[in-house]
């Protein structure tokens, strides 16, 4: 009795130990797991703060740490981009800006300046886009990228309608012709047409617009939806061409090289685009859509 008592405790004691045995090793594994885990998520929310900092690149990396994007523009081209009552720029361009502002989360820092100032300006470094109604043309694409486009125009002369002659911007002939310096919509075609009698070159539409109301031009030669809205809002007694030239996207304009800050505001306009913003905001200012 007193062996098998004996054998009975020795057994106990074995099977407490291989329990014993079991629990810390299940803890030692799991509590090695765990740090295991922590680590590793440790790990991955680093990684990922650290891909965040270093996705963007150029421009765009400046643009998302000082929280705002430098736009610049003439200020003064209704109704891409023009100031309200209250001062403050509105139109087209005003629009699409917000939108790329939103989908960037920054603020908006408008830098004003003649037109034929904003293309150098960017080039230089001294802005990172430009919105001004600005047309794509192969010329301005060998020094700047520009975004999917957010508007499309088409040169027409603008003239009062008691003239009759006048059916195409070619219709210039021996005419007093205003138009904005520098633009693609205006001096360009202008001076490609030629047989003017003079060429009148203005800082902005509006002033060119202002003469051609006060007589001290005959025609305007300009962007039809520029040409469309001045109509609508205080052009009474004025109408334009029925027929237009150099059909044209107008686009953010921005420095070569920029590639991640033109994904982002490709992607910002598409997302508009694909919400039907390009069609609300033509009719907003235009009271019509686009063409094209």
């Amino acid at each position: 009795m007193k062996g098998n008592g004996q054998f009975h405790v020795a057994f106990v004691m074995f099977i407490m130990i291989l329990l014993l045995a079991a629990c810390g090793s299940s803890s030692t594994e799991g509590g090695t797991g765990s740090t295991e885990q922590e680590g590793n998520d440790s790990e991955t929310s680093g990684q990922e703060v650290s891909e965040q900092e270093g996705e963007a690149q150029g421009k765009l990396a400046e643009i998302l740490e000082r929280g705002s994007i430098i736009i610049a523009t003439s200020g003064n081209n209704a109704p891409t981009i023009f100031p309200n009552e209250q001062n403050e720029l509105v139109g087209i361009d005003a629009d699409w800006a917000q939108i790329i502002a939103d989908h960037l989360g920054v603020e908006i820092d408008w830098r004003r300046m003649d037109f034929k100032g904003l293309i150098p300006g960017v080039t230089a470094g001294n802005f990172d886009i430009a919105m001004s109604g600005i047309n794509v043309t192969e010329e301005r694409l060998e020094a700047l990228y520009f975004s999917d486009h957010y508007a499309f125009d088409e040169v027409v002369a603008v003239f009062p309608e008691s003239t009759t002659d006048i059916h195409s911007p070619e219709d210039i002939t021996d005419r007093v012709v205003g138009v904005v310096a520098g633009s693609t919509n205006g001096e360009a075609p202008a001076e490609e047409i030629g047989g003017y009698k003079e060429l009148k070159s203005y800082p902005g539409l509006a002033e060119a617009l202002h003469d051609l109301k006060n007589g001290r031009t005959e025609v305007v030669i300009t962007g039809k939806m520029l040409a469309g809205h001045w109509i609508q809002t205080e052009g009474e007694g004025f109408t334009t061409s029925e027929e237009g030239l150099n059909g044209r996207e107008v686009a953010v304009a921005l420095n070569k090289g920029e590639d991640d800050l033109k994904a982002a505001i490709d992607e910002a306009i598409q997302n508009a685009k694909e919400q039907g913003k390009y069609e609300e905001i033509a009719e907003k200012w235009l009271g019509t859509t686009f063409s094209e």
